[in-house]
């Protein structure tokens, strides 16, 4: 067996720019390539990544290896970072992985996610209202980012006037989490960010345990008590809710800002979408398919084991290739077109597969639906500002603008 290896730089900032060459690059290779530099297995296809999903070979447990590489002293600098994030399910195999994920479950309904939508809809209207009035407008830091920071929020129970302190705070996890290329720099700031979220949830659950009120942490708690054998621990509970509140506006913000982003960029799309506006939903598949807001999820291989002719070794990295799956020939016709009358949209890997699904991808597709539905209806003719070269987030995992500044020319 032959390993296929590559030197590819991830972090680099061409790939940074525009990672789907590379993906299709790699792609071409091989199933399964060996990132050098990154000591991992990358799995290029949308087969070999929807098995990956699957396969009870592959951990989501990347904590404990990379706990086990931090010198003593940076383990226990580490101590509550790690612990928060025990309590993150997508951290963890079955059956732990069930047991972390039936209480969100349970709390975080469908129903709950359908009664949104009116609250979701206000706030896309007043944050468009608000984006009328400024001279310079931002898309990411005037409406994709306030919006899931707001809705996630509320949802939660956290207060408003705390919303600032949050986007800081999950930044500075981010580094941790997402993959940067000053790991260094990262571990301090992750530190910093998981002490303040410990902090601050744990207030909260306290106060919510002796005055409950219609929010997702009262109903978190309601679960733990009605059934303490399967509900949460204390430190479980906060890092359930940190988890929500990271996903639910870090991942949502970027993919507003990448759907728009590929509106902006493709005219004929764009106006294509303005005159059936019926397929918006399925339009919105196929904006997350051709640039999401994931390139890569991790995993751990827990069995030595073989696949695509090649060995894979027990505790080697393994990333799942979301991004160039998403663009894989042998599923999407034209895959690097953005075709918003896809019929197959829908199959992209950007929630996740299988028992790893995003419990939040509901809650995330109903945000996108209204906010890109009501942003296109109100600013048809929305352009990006002259001269603009849109710079992208330096993370190894998730993608997204940092700033796209637009010009409106219409507005209805």
């Amino acid at each position: 067996m032959k390993r296929i290896e590559s030197d590819v730089d991830l972090l680099s900032a061409g790939v940074i720019r525009n990672p789907h060459r590379t993906f299709a690059e790699l792609r071409a290779l091989g199933d399964v390539v060996w990132l050098a530099r990154h000591r991992a297995w990358l799995f290029t296809t949308y087969e070999a990544v929807r098995l990956g999903f699957h396969d009870q070979r592959l951990s989501s447990n990347r904590l404990t290896p990379l706990e086990q590489r931090l010198d003593a002293e940076t383990q226990a600098a580490m101590g509550q970072t790690f612990e928060l994030l025990r309590g993150w399910m997508v951290f963890h195999d079955e059956p732990e992985h069930t047991r972390l994920r039936e209480p969100l479950s349970r709390a975080f309904t469908p129903s709950r996610v359908a009664g949104l939508r009116p609250r979701i809809e206000k706030i896309v209207d007043e944050l468009l209202e608000q984006f009328a009035s400024i001279d310079e407008p931002d898309l990411v830091r005037d409406f994709a980012f306030p919006l899931p920071a707001i809705v996630i929020a509320e949802l939660l129970g956290v207060p408003a006037e705390d919303r600032d302190e949050f986007k800081h705070w999950s930044d500075q996890l981010a580094a941790i989490v997402f993959g940067t290329a000053n790991r260094a720099a990262g571990v301090e700031r992750a530190i910093a960010g998981s002490a303040k979220f410990v902090d601050y949830f744990s207030d909260l659950v306290e106060r919510y345990t002796d005055a409950p009120t219609d929010n997702l942490i009262s109903a978190l708690i309601a679960v733990t008590n009605d059934d303490p054998d399967t509900g949460l621990a204390p430190t479980e509970l906060v890092g359930a809710l940190t988890l929500l509140l990271f996903g639910g506006h870090e991942t949502t913000t970027n993919l507003i800002s990448n759907s728009m982003h590929s509106l902006l960029t493709h005219d004929r799309q764009r106006l294509w979408l303005l005159e059936h506006p019926e397929a918006l939903v399925s339009a919105l598949e196929e904006l997350h398919r051709f640039d999401g807001s994931t390139k890569l999820m991790v995993r751990v291989v827990g069995e030595a084991h073989e696949r695509s002719n090649v060995h894979l070794d027990s505790g080697q990295t393994v990333f799942l290739g979301v991004l160039g799956a998403n663009r894989d020939p042998a599923v999407f016709d034209h895959p690097n077109e953005l075709t918003l009358d896809r019929r197959n949209g829908r199959a992209h890997l950007g929630y996740g597969y299988g028992g790893h699904f995003c419990l939040g991808a509901a809650l995330a597709r109903l945000e996108t639906e209204v906010a890109i539905g009501r942003l296109v209806e109100r600013y048809p003719d929305i352009t990006l500002r002259p001269g603009t070269n849109v710079s992208w987030g330096n993370v190894l995992l998730g993608r997204g603008p940092t700033a796209l500044p637009v010009t409106r020319r219409l507005f209805r």
